[in-house]
C-alpha cells in the first residue's frame, strides 16, 4: 500500500506545490480531454448503437443508421443514411444525412435552443395504403397501433401537459434538400411521386411574433420559409411565408404551375366510367392561417384557379375537352364566412354526349358509381313536409355569404347525339358565349345575363336579359334567326306523313315567366320559305314564301294569344279529295298498328280554350290547287294570284271578322270572296258572298260529267254565291251565267241525271248562247248526310226540270247518211284530204247548211308508229335529194330499200348520207356484208342491192323527228277539215272550230275527229 501510494502521494503534492493558475489550468485541460472523450468518441458510439435498437423495438421496424459524427470543439452533428424500413425489408422513411451545429452560446443568451446550418439531404418517404377488409390501412399503420399498445397512459398525459408550452428554439439556415416524397394506393395503382422537395428557412425563431416581421422591413427574413415540390411529370408547387408558434399563424403565398391531374385521376379511376386523359391544373393565391381567441381563421386573398387543356375520354372517344377553366380574384375568409371571386372565364369547350330514352349518357358516366348504387337501392322518399326546428335567432349561425362577380363562357360546343324516336339525330350547339353580372349564392338579387349560340349552323340564338332565382323569375330579350326547321324533321316522321324540305323560323320579342302560369312573350315572329310535301301523294302539301307576325302577345295566365297582323307572301296549298272522298289532310297522320284509335277528349269544364284574336290577316301572290279524284274522270283547278285579307278575327267575341279576297282561277278567270265569317267560335258564323267571273267550263269537266252526264268542250262561267250559315244552318242565293256552252261526250256516272241535259241546254240558251239561271240552296249541317255537292246537284236538277216542260226531237238522222262523218282518214304522214275524205266532208257541208245552229270543231289525231315512219321516211327522202342536188318530186314514185338506186347520184347520196349521220364508213357496211356470207359468195348485184338496202335502213332508223311533230301533224290535218268545209262547201267560219291537237295528242289513227254542237 505504501508502495502504490506513495507515487499518487508524490505526485499530489507536486500538484499542490505548482501555482494556482498552473493548477486551474490544469483542470481545465483535463475536463476538456474527459469532454472530447465522452463527446466526440463515446457519445457518437452510443447513438449509432443504441438508437436503432430503440427505436427498432419502440416501432417494431428495423432502423438503421449507418454513422453518427459529433464535433465537439464546434458541437457540429451529423447522421448519415438514417432508414425506417417495412416488415419486408425495403425502405418504408430515411434520409442520406442530416447535419446541424447547435450553438451553445447563442443558447444561453436567448435563453433557448439555437441551431444552424440544418441541412436534410436526401430525404425520402414511401406512403402506402394496403389492400386490406379495412378502408384505411396504410404501411405505417402497425407502428401507430404498436406505438398505442406500448405507450403508458399516465406518461402521455406528463408529456402532453409537459409538451403544452412550447420552448424557445431559434434556427438558422434550414434546409431540406432533394426531398423525394411517393405515395402509392395499391387499391386503385394510382401512384403520386415529387422527385424533388426543396425547403429554406433562413431564420426561426419560435417567440418571435408575426407582427414583426410582415413590417415595412423587406430585409427581415425571420420565420420566412420557402417550399418547392417538383412533380414527377414536371409540375410545381411553391409555398413561401411566414409563420409564428404562439398563437399559431401563418402568412404567404401558395402557387401551384402545370400540375398534371390524370397522376391524381387513377386514385378515383374505379369509381368512373371515364378517364381523365390530360389536365393541367394552375393556382395561385396569398394566404393566413392562424388562430384567435382558439378559433381557426383563414383567409385567401387574389387568388388564381385555372384547369386547362382537360380531355375525358370514354371507350376511346373524347366526350369532354376543354381549353381552360379559370377563377381569378379568388378571396376567402373562414371569419366572415365569405367567398368573393372576381370573375370566372372559360373557353373552347367540346362536349359530346348520347340521349336516349334513359337519358343523357353524361349522367351516368361522371357520377360515382357507388353514388349510383346508392340511389338505385334507396327507395324514393314520400313527400312530408320538412321538420321545423325550434331554434332561437341567437343560436342561428352566421350564413356564408359568397359572390362570383361575373361569368364568361366563350366558344363552347355541345354535341349531342339525340335517339329518342329511334333513328339517329347529331345536334350541333356550338359557338356558345355566355356572360352574367354578380352572382351571390343566396340568390337574393336578379342575374343579369347575354348568350348567344347557334344550332347546327343552322339558326342563331341570342339572349339577354336577368333571371331572378328567389322569385324564379325570368325577363329576356330573345332573338332567334333563321332556324332551319327541316332539321326538325326526324320527329314529324313518326306522326307525320309530311317533309319538312325548307323553311327558316326567326322570332324576336321579349319573354317573361316565373316557375308557376305564368308565361308572357310579346315580339314578332317571321318563318320564310317554308316547303310542306306530302310524303303519302309525293307533292306539295303547303308552301309560302313569307309567314310574317308584326306583333304578337301571349300571355298563358291569361290564356289568351294577341296578334296584330299576319301577312303571308305566296302561300300554295294542295287540297285533294280521294276516291273514298277523304281529303290528304285526314291522310296526314300516321297509323300505327299498335295504337288504338283516338277516343274523343274530354272536355274539361274548368279550362276554357285559348282567346285567340288576329286584328288582320294579309294575303299576297297566293295559291291554291284543288284535285277531286272521287269524280271520273278526275278534277283539278287551281286559284292563283290570290290576294286580300281577313280583319278582326276573335275566338272572344260575337263580332264577325271580314273577308276581303281577289284571285283568278286557271290564271285568267277573276274570283273574289267578301263578307264575314268567325270559324272560332263554338257554332261558326258566315255571310260571305263569292263571284266567279269567265270560268272557263272545260275546268269543271269532272262535275259535269258526274252530276249532269256530260263532258263540256267549251263554254265561260259566271258565278255569284252568296252563303248564310248560322246556327249550323246553310242558306245559299247562287246566280249562274253561262255562255257558249258546248257539251262533250257523256259520261259513264252512276249519279248522272236521266233528264235530257243537250235539250235543256238547247231550251235554256238564248239566241246570243247565254244561260242564265238563279239556284237556290239550303241545308243542316248538324244532318249526317249532308254536303255541298248533293245539295247543288238537287238544286240543278230542279233547274233542268223546269226547263224541259215537253219533250223535244232534235233531229231523227241529222245527215241521213251511212259514213262515220266524225272522222276524217287521212294517208300515214299526210294532211292533205284524199279523194274520200273530201265525199264525206261535202255530205258533212249539207247537213251544216241545213242545221244553221250547230257548229262543229275538228280535231287532229296520228297513228304514232304509221305517222312517224311516215314522217321520218319523207325526211331521208329530202335529205337525199337535197345532197343529189334533184327536186323533191324528181325521186322515183315507189322509193323503197328494195327499189332503191344502186347507182348514180341517188346511190352516192346514200353513202354520203350514211358517212355524215351516223359518222361511220359505208364501206364497212358492205365488208361486214361481204363476211357474213363468205361460205355462200353473192354475185355483185345482190352484194350491191343487199349493201344499198342496209345503207337506206340505217339511214332512215337515224331521223329523229321533234317533240310536237306528231302535233303539228294533227293540228295540221284539223286545219285542213276547216279549210275545206269553208273554202269548198261555204261553210261560215264562225261555225267551224279548230280544236287545239298539239297538247295531249290523240294518237287513237291518222285521222281528224269532228265533233257536233248546238250554237
Amino acid at each position: 500500500m505504501s508502495v502504490v501510494s506513495s507515487p499518487l502521494s508524490r505526485l499530489r503534492q507536486q500538484y499542490t506545490q505548482l501555482p494556482r493558475y498552473q493548477r486551474y489550468i490544469g483542470i481545465s485541460t483535463l475536463i476538456y480531454l474527459i469532454w472530447t472523450l465522452l463527446l466526440g468518441m463515446l457519445a457518437p458510439y452510443i447513438v449509432q448503437q443504441q438508437a436503432p435498437k430503440q427505436l427498432s423495438q419502440m416501432l417494431n421496424r428495423e432502423v438503421v443508421l449507418s454513422d453518427v459524427a459529433i464535433n465537439p470543439f464546434t458541437l457540429a452533428v451529423s447522421l448519415d443514411n438514417f432508414a425506417i424500413k417495412e416488415t419486408d425489408g425495403t425502405p418504408f422513411v430515411g434520409f442520406h444525412q442530416l447535419s446541424f451545429e447547435y450553438q451553445f452560446w447563442r443558447s444561453i443568451l436567448n435563453w433557448g435552443y439555437s441551431v444552424t446550418n440544418i441541412e436534410l439531404n436526401g430525404p425520402y418517404a414511401h406512403i402506402k395504403r394496403m389492400i386490406s377488409d379495412e378502408p384505411l390501412r396504410f404501411n405505417f399503420s402497425d407502428i401507430i397501433e404498436h406505438l398505442a399498445n406500448n405507450n403508458d397512459t399516465e406518461a402521455q398525459a406528463e408529456d402532453d401537459a409537459a409538451s403544452a408550452a412550447i420552448p424557445h428554439f431559434l434556427f438558422t439556415d434550414l434546409a431540406i434538400v432533394d426531398a423525394n416524397l411517393n405515395l402509392i394506393d395499391e387499391v386503385t395503382q394510382g401512384e403520386v411521386t415529387y422527385p424533388s422537395i426543396q425547403l429554406n428557412i433562413a431564420a426561426f425563431d419560435s417567440n418571435t411574433p408575426l407582427s414583426t416581421q410582415i413590417s415595412n422591413e423587406p430585409s427581415s427574413k425571420v420565420n420566412r420559409y420557402d417550399i418547392e415540390f417538383v412533380g414527377r411529370h414536371g409540375g410545381l408547387m411553391q409555398l413561401k411565408g411566414q409563420v409564428q408558434l404562439t398563437p399559431f399563424n401563418v402568412v404567404g403565398d401558395i402557387s401551384l404551375q402545370n400540375i398534371h391531374l390524370p397522376q391524381f385521376w387513377t386514385f378515383i379511376a374505379d369509381e368512373f366510367q371515364v378517364k381523365l386523359d390530360k389536365g393541367l391544373l394552375d393556382f395561385s393565391t396569398d394566404y393566413q392561417l392562424g388562430f384567435e381567441s382558439q378559433h381557426l381563421q383563414a383567409t385567401l386573398n387574389n387568388g388564381e384557379l385555372d384547369l386547362k387543356q382537360l380531355n375525358v375520354n370514354h371507350q376511346q372517344a373524347s366526350i369532354l375537352a376543354l381549353d381552360s377553366f379559370a377563377l381569378k380574384g379568388i378571396n376567402f375568409d373562414l371569419a366572415n364566412k365569405s367567398v368573393v371571386v372576381d370573375a370566372l372565364t372559360t373557353n373552347n369547350l367540346t362536349l359530346n354526349a348520347h340521349l336516349d330514352k334513359t337519358g343523357v349518357d353524361l349522367e351516368q358516366l361522371f357520377v360515382p358509381k357507388q353514388m349510383q348504387i346508392k340511389n338505385a337501392q334507396q327507395p324514393p322518399a314520400a313527400d312530408e313536409p320538412p321538420t321545423q326546428l325550434a331554434t332561437t335567432p341567437s343560436a342561428q349561425p352566421q350564413p356564408w355569404h359568397a359572390i362570383l362577380n361575373q361569368i364568361k363562357i366563350s366558344d363552347y360546343k355541345v354535341n349531342l347525339t339525340e335517339q329518342l324516336l329511334g333513328g339517329e339525330n347529331l345536334w350541333k350547339i356550338g359557338d356558345i358565349s355566355l356572360s352574367t353580372g354578380p352572382i351571390d349564392a343566396a340568390l337574393t338579387s336578379p342575374i343579369d345575363y347575354q348568350l348567344a349560340l347557334n344550332v347546327n349552323q343552322q339558326g342563331a340564338l341570342t339572349s339577354q336579359g336577368s333571371i331572378d332565382p328567389a322569385t324564379q323569375q325570368i325577363d329576356s330579350q330573345i332573338t332567334m334567326a333563321n332556324l332551319a326547321l327541316a332539321q326538325f324533321q326526324p320527329y314529324l316522321s313518326p306522326y307525320l306523313n309530311i317533309k319538312l324540305e325548307d323553311g327558316l323560323f326567326s322570332t324576336q320579342g321579349q319573354l317573361q315567366a316565373d316557375a308557376s302560369t305564368n308565361v308572357n312573350y310579346q315580339g314578332a315572329l317571321q318563318v320564310k320559305q317554308l316547303q310542306i310535301k306530302d310524303t303519302f301523294k309525293q307533292q306539295p302539301l303547303l308552301k309560302w314564301q313569307t309567314l310574317d307576325i308584326n306583333q304578337l302577345t301571349f300571355d298563358k295566365a291569361a290564356n289568351q294569344l294577341n296578334i296584330d297582323k299576319v301577312t303571308l307572301s305566296q302561300p300554295f296549298s294542295r287540297i285533294l279529295i280521294a276516291e273514298d272522298r277523304s281529303t290528304n289532310f285526314q291522310e296526314l297522320m300516321v297509323q300505327r298498328p299498335d295504337t288504338k284509335p283516338a277516343s274523343k277528349p274530354e272536355v274539361n269544364s274548368d279550362s276554357a280554350p285559348l282567346a285567340l284574336s288576329i286584328n288582320n290577316i294579309a294575303f299576297n301572290d297566293g295559291s291554291t290547287f284543288f284535285a277531286d279524284n272521287s269524280l271520273t274522270p278526275n278534277f283539278a283547278a287551281s286559284i292563283e294570284h290570290l290576294s286580300g285579307s281577313i280583319a278582326n278575327l276573335s275566338s272572344s267575341s260575337e263580332q264577325p271578322a271580314s273577308v276581303d279576297i281577289q284571285g283568278k282561277i286557271d290564271r285568267y278567270a277573276p274570283v273574289s270572296l267578301k263578307g264575314q265569317i268567325n270559324p272560332l267560335l263554338a257554332q261558326p258564323f258566315l255571310d260571305l258572298a263569292l263571284s266567279f267571273k269567265h270560268v272557263e267550263l272545260t275546268s269543271v269537266n269532272p262535275y259535269s260529267g258526274t252530276y249532269a252526264g256530260y263532258y263540256i268542250d267549251k263554254g265561260l262561267l259566271s258565278l255569284d254565291l252568296n252563303y248564310q250559315l248560322e246556327n249550323n244552318q246553310l242558306v245559299g242565293d247562287n246566280h249562274l251565267v253561262v255562255d257558249q256552252l258546248q257539251l262533250g261526250k257523256p259520261s259513264d256516272s252512276s249519279l248522272a241525271t236521266s233528264l235530257p241535259i243537250t235539250l235543256a241546254i238547247a231550251l235554256l240558251q238564248d239566241r246570243h248562247g247565254v244561260i242564265d239561271l238563279g239556284l237556290q240552296v239550303s241545308g243542316d249541317l248538324d244532318e249526317p248526310s249532308f254536303s255541298f255537292g248533293s245539295i247543288i246537284a238537287t238544286a240543278f236538277t230542279n233547274v233542268i226540270t223546269k226547263a224541259v216542260t215537253a219533250p223535244f226531237s232534235l233531229l231523227a238522222g241529222l245527215l241521213g247518211s251511212d259514213d262515220e262523218l266524225d272522222k276524217v282518214p287521212f294517208n300515214a304522214g299526210e294532211s292533205k284530204l284524199s279523194d274520200a275524205s273530201q265525199k264525206l266532208l261535202d255530205n258533212l257541208a249539207k247537213g251544216l247548211e241545213s242545221r244553221p245552229m250547230l257548229t262543229l270543231s275538228a280535231k287532229g289525231a296520228v297513228d304514232e308508229v304509221a305517222d312517224s315512219q311516215a314522217l321520218m321516211t319523207q325526211a331521208l327522202h329530202q335529205k337525199l335529194a337535197h345532197i343529189a342536188g334533184v327536186e323533191l318530186n324528181t325521186l322515183p314514185a315507189n322509193l323503197t330499200p328494195s327499189t332503191y338506186p344502186t347507182s348514180g347520184v341517188l346511190s352516192d347520196a346514200l353513202k354520203r348520207l350514211y358517212q355524215d349521220e351516223l359518222q361511220l364508213s359505208a364501206t364497212d357496211v358492205k365488208l361486214q356484208i361481204l363476211a357474213e356470207y363468205e361460205e355462200k359468195p353473192l354475185t355483185e348485184d345482190e352484194l350491191s342491192t343487199r349493201w344499198h338496202i342496209a345503207l337506206y335502213n340505217y339511214c332512215h332508223g337515224a331521223q329523229t323527228l321533234s317533240d310536237d311533230a306528231l302535233g303539228v301533224l294533227a293540228q295540221q290535218r284539223a286545219l285542213s277539215v276547216k279549210a275545206y268545209l269553208v273554202d269548198n262547201a261555204n261553210i261560215g267560219a264562225e261555225r267551224v272550230f279548230v280544236l287545239d291537237s298539239r297538247v295531249d295528242v290523240d294518237t287513237s289513227a291518222n285521222q281528224a275527229l269532228l265533233t257536233l254542237s248546238a250554237n
